[in-house]
């Protein structure tokens, strides 16, 4: 039987005391450990341990203050089925959602959370307010409780509705092994991994050298002596050095993120668990999604796996939060959640309307003969730009190329299924009544060779197709209004 009564205001576990206290200690060293490297080295606050204890013992008290007055004044309950949350002392805020609009209700424990044995519950909502309902600490039972009640969007007939839960068993539908969890981490985008590693490293450089400037600049300087000196050898060898710190980066990233996930399915809801340090368990129902993704590339067509991602409604502050991805799907994964989503595929047996060619010559225009053209200007007396330049428009044209085979899309009366790539395959699909706005596009070039794009907006973002036949693209343009217009069915 459920023992939680959600009318009453309620506070936090009291165990949430302290994780407040080393939350903020913690952000308040990650926004301030420059300063306080500048003062170690630089004014020598060490020599004067009296104003070091001081210091310390005043940080900790006003940290201990904010802690027990952050709890105190942080609760929340439900009153005609609106969940409110009430928090802070200097400056008080109240958040209210309506239990039908929450979208998600997710779990997560960090290694804090993880030692005082609580979890946090954050709340994701199609509104703007969905990045701050967050409750810090709660006990796991009392969590777990919670995160059932809001995701049902009710709070009456609890009981009932226990009773009709308890009958269903919670499926299993896809569960990561170490050997997935290998594949997935060598399958992924390590170029991207790379240049994440590179920004990161940057960033701490800048930070660095407003510390450090005249060591920073030495350093830089010699870093650019050594590179320009430097043999292609020994250029192929960091280059290798490159590829594998990031291939390693992959591996250790999709670890982290990734380990002991599950995706269950009870009724009508989608379950996902996940995460090595910082665990995360999200709820979805099904009728709340918005759409699916999935893509696969080279070395996931090897393996044979799918990356999903099922898409919410989202605000512009917190689009993140709200995606949901499932790696390492089988083909007969991705075959149960469509037919979950959208019933029998009856997309796969339809034509696919592919987009014009001249979608190509654009691709090809932009990406590879105008920066051609305009770097002519200044190195047309140079052989070797010749050659690059030559390479570089065959590249983009191979690449321009590949776009335009996997541009299609396929309609039928209820759902559309849009494909597009280049290296790696990507597809979106969704039903149409989950459609928000449609918008008819059409350039003065696309006029002349009568061609138009449509642009499909829904709760949690937007999907393109380009360059189609106008008469082609006016008319999908109205039944789909027709559609998003005379529909009765809840799109979230």
């Amino acid at each position: 039987m459920n023992n939680i009564d959600l009318s009453k205001p309620t506070r936090q576990s009291v165990k949430g005391l302290v994780f407040i206290f080393l939350y903020s200690l913690q952000k308040s060293i990650r926004a301030f450990w420059p300063i306080l490297i500048l003062l170690v080295l630089k004014n020598k606050i060490f020599e004067d341990t009296l104003y070091v204890v001081i210091g310390l013992i005043a940080i900790v008290v006003l940290l201990l203050v904010h802690a027990i007055l952050f709890y105190l004044n942080f609760y929340f309950y439900v009153v005609n089925d609106e969940f409110i949350l009430k928090k802070g002392y200097l400056r008080k805020q109240v958040l209210t959602i309506p239990l039908e609009r929450i979208q998600s209700v997710n779990t997560k424990q960090n290694l804090i959370q993880q030692a005082l044995d609580v979890l946090s519950l954050e709340i994701d909502t199609a509104g703007a307010v969905g990045k701050e309902l967050k409750i810090h600490a709660l006990e796991k039972e009392y969590a777990k409780e919670l995160q059932k009640l809001l995701s049902e969007g009710k709070t009456e007939n609890v009981e009932e509705a226990e009773e009709v839960v308890e009958e269903v068993k919670e499926k299993k539908i896809l569960q990561l092994s170490p050997v997935d969890l290998f594949k997935i981490g060598i399958s992924e985008n390590h170029l991207r991994t790379g240049l994440i590693i590179v920004a990161f490293g940057f960033q701490i450089f800048q930070q660095v050298d407003d510390l450090f400037q005249e060591r920073a600049e030495e350093y830089s300087n010699e870093f650019v002596s050594f590179m320009s000196n430097s043999t292609w050898g020994l250029i192929t060898f960091l280059a290798i050095v490159f590829l594998f710190i990031s291939i390693i980066s992959s591996l250790v990233r999709t670890v982290y993120k990734y380990f002991d996930f599950k995706l269950l399915k009870k009724g009508d809801m989608y379950r996902v668990e996940s995460g090595l340090v910082n665990k995360r368990n999200v709820v979805m129902p099904i009728h709340k999604i918005q759409e699916l993704n999935w893509e696969t590339g080279p070395l996931k067509q090897i393996f044979g796996i799918y990356n999903l991602v099922f898409k919410q409604a989202v605000s512009g502050r917190n689009k993140k939060t709200q995606v949901v991805n499932a790696p390492g799907c089988l083909t007969n994964h991705l075959e149960e959640l469509k037919t979950d989503l959208f019933g029998e595929d009856v997309l796969s047996d339809l034509e696919k309307m592919y987009t014009n060619k001249y979608y190509f010559r654009r691709l090809w225009a932009v990406s590879g003969l105008t920066p051609v053209v305009l770097a002519a200007v200044f190195l047309y007396s140079e052989w070797i730009f010749w050659v690059s330049a030559l390479c570089w428009l065959l590249l983009t044209a191979g690449y321009s190329y590949l776009i335009l085979k996997k541009r299609y899309f396929q309609l039928d009366q209820d759902q559309i299924r849009i494909s597009k790539g280049a290296i790696e395959h990507r597809w979106k699909q969704m039903e149409l009544y989950k459609i928000q706005s449609v918008e008819f596009r059409q350039t003065i070039f696309q006029k002349r060779r009568s061609l138009a794009s449509l642009k499909l907006s829904n709760a949690s973002g937007s999907m393109v197709v380009p360059y189609i036949n106008a008469q082609l693209a006016r008319q999908i343009y109205n039944y789909l209004l027709y559609h998003t217009e005379t529909s009765n069915k809840k799109w979230m």
